[in-house]
């Protein structure tokens, strides 16, 4: 069951959802890379594809994934600011009723903490975010052209504040500065739509974490 708190969570709050204009691409310590599937690529799902399921796939656009930290008292704060673009052509987009993504932080250290998340009504949501992204308030949507092919692009930009309590200052400051020093984790991004009834074949793609205060 989902636990919504109303009120603000361990002294400190979460930024209000609000309607974003397109946001740039991160520019980070590997100078924001951006890891990139074409909408339909088979080599996502690792099975055959049908011309409905190419159609109905979101390609991804994901550069590094970039965490913020900070320690106040004993606590440890890490404020992963996701940044996320997923690519569809506009016939497919125009016969999609919704687009889900997913995200899996199990390669990284974030798996080790717990997090909120900020809901479409503006209440803080303990260790939960919703998938499906018509409920997503903080994400554009803009027509493009790729290879003269109209295109549309989604891009989904939220934060998730992770969040650990420590025993001493000390050891919440060591914990940090740890985590500044990693350069292998990773998240595992998923997308699935849905029509008519039908969810289509998932598409993942791996994208690089980095830790910075």
């Amino acid at each position: 069951m989902r636990l919504i708190f109303t009120t603000i969570l361990i002294a400190f709050t979460l930024a209000s959802c609000s309607k974003k204009s397109e946001v740039k691409p991160n520019s980070t310590a590997d100078g924001g890379k951006t890891s990139t599937t074409i909408p339909g690529d088979s080599t996502t799902t690792g099975s055959k594809l049908t011309a409905a399921d190419s159609l109905h796939m979101p390609g991804f656009g994901v550069s590094t994934q970039i965490v913020t930290t900070s320690v106040s008292g004993t606590n440890l704060f890490l404020k992963l600011d996701e940044n996320v673009n997923l690519i569809m052509t506009a016939a497919g987009y125009n016969q999609t009723s919704a687009i889900h993504l997913l995200e899996n932080f199990k390669n990284s250290s974030l798996a080790g903490f717990d997090y909120t998340t900020v809901g479409q009504d503006g209440n803080t949501i303990l260790n939960w975010v919703d998938d499906n992204l018509n409920n997503v308030t903080t994400k554009t949507i803009t027509d493009t052209l790729i290879n003269g092919q109209s295109m549309v692009k989604v891009n989904v930009n939220r934060v998730f504040t992770f969040f650990k309590v420590y025993d001493s200052n000390q050891l919440a400051v060591a914990e940090q500065n740890t985590l500044l020093v990693i350069t292998n984790d990773t998240i595992v991004f998923t997308n699935y739509s849905y029509y008519n009834q039908v969810n289509y074949p998932e598409s993942s793609i791996t994208a690089k974490v980095v830790y910075v205060k």
